[in-house]
């Protein structure tokens, strides 16, 4: 919230844009929050509220690299995840009638040792941030396991470039962003099981789940919102414990301001609900709040660079940190 605030007050020092300039809207990021759990499950994140004009398509590719550390053994319960994270993912979007689009969504995960986990440690003692137990564990390991009893619910496999569950979604909305008032996009989504459910990359379900999303022109910034439900199964390991998934709850807000004719920065904050209220421990159990800072910059021909910074800042349940760049054009 602190990061919205500075945001939206740093507004009033900005050079003056001309009319078209300050109302051209890149909108949030394309990003998810790149816990291995997480991964196996739909996403309905942040985005504009209009939907692709019929007849057209248009796409988004991001590249994201994350570490991860959590280590608990508890009641019986065992869950450790210890790696670095790769993850590069592409959205495609077709007008398929006025008001109605069709957008695919999948990616490539790898999970690997890395090499950044005694800089982390070293940040993390500069700056008197807690550490997480990092300290007790040898560096650039590889471990992503949850297990109940000895029963193993969850587990990655190592240096392993999968692919991710496939999603479509069919959005209902307009395609021109309102000048006044909010603007508003339904969503419902179904994901295939593409992943590989043994490897760890896929939950072998079915899932599927509905969200709103919400746009508002605040002259040179734009105010998002947006919020959503998904039914996400239970893996066969999963059935194997007392561990369940509970239904999937996420609200989120991002506000962009033109600083320039050619770029925006954004910042972004999404709410995800606890991946198991079943494991005695916060590193499940607890929700995950998700800050992204970046920026969008225009290109040549309608393509758009994307950077960005990615932080739980609740910090137990989710990842340390991510880095993202993205692409996209068209939309």
């Amino acid at each position: 919230m602190l990061a919205l605030l500075w945001l939206a007050s740093a507004c009033s020092a900005l050079p003056e844009l001309d009319s078209q300039a300050a109302a051209r809207v890149r909108g949030p990021l394309l990003t998810r929050h790149p816990h291995p759990i997480l991964l196996t499950f739909p996403h309905l994140g942040l985005r504009r509220a209009v939907v692709q004009r019929t007849g057209t398509v248009g796409g988004a590719a991001s590249l994201s690299y994350s570490s991860i550390f959590e280590n608990v053994v508890k009641q019986g319960n065992d869950l450790r995840i210890d790696a670095e994270l790769a993850l590069a993912r592409v959205q495609a979007r077709v007008g398929v009638a006025e008001g109605v689009e069709l957008a695919l969504d999948t990616g490539l995960v790898h999970g690997g040792d890395g090499s950044l986990d005694e800089f982390i440690g070293d940040f993390h003692s500069l700056f008197g941030f807690p550490n997480s137990g990092r300290e007790d564990a040898p560096d650039d390991t590889f471990d992503v396991h949850v297990r109940e009893n000895g029963t193993e619910a969850y587990s990655m496999k190592a240096n392993e470039l999968a692919l991710e569950d496939l999603q479509l979604t069919l959005g209902l909305g307009e395609s021109e962003a309102r000048s006044g008032g909010w603007g508003s996009l339904w969503r419902a989504t179904v994901e295939l099981p593409t992943g590989s459910e043994r490897d760890g990359f896929g939950n072998g379900e079915l899932d599927f789940g509905l969200g709103w999303c919400g746009e508002r022109d605040l002259g040179r910034s734009t105010l998002f919102v947006a919020a959503s439900w998904v039914h996400a199964g239970r893996a066969r390991s999963f059935r194997d414990t007392s561990l369940g998934i509970p239904e999937r709850f996420a609200l989120g807000a991002a506000f962009e301001t033109r600083v320039t004719a050619e770029t925006s920065a954004v910042v972004q904050l999404e709410l995800l609900s606890p991946i198991s209220d079943d494991f005695p421990s916060e590193e499940l159990d607890a929700p995950i709040l998700d800050l992204v800072v970046g920026v969008v910059h225009d290109l040549d021909d309608g393509v758009r660079l994307s950077l960005g910074f990615q932080e739980d800042v609740i910090s137990a349940a989710g990842t340390d940190f991510a880095l993202i760049a993205g692409l996209g054009w068209g939309l």
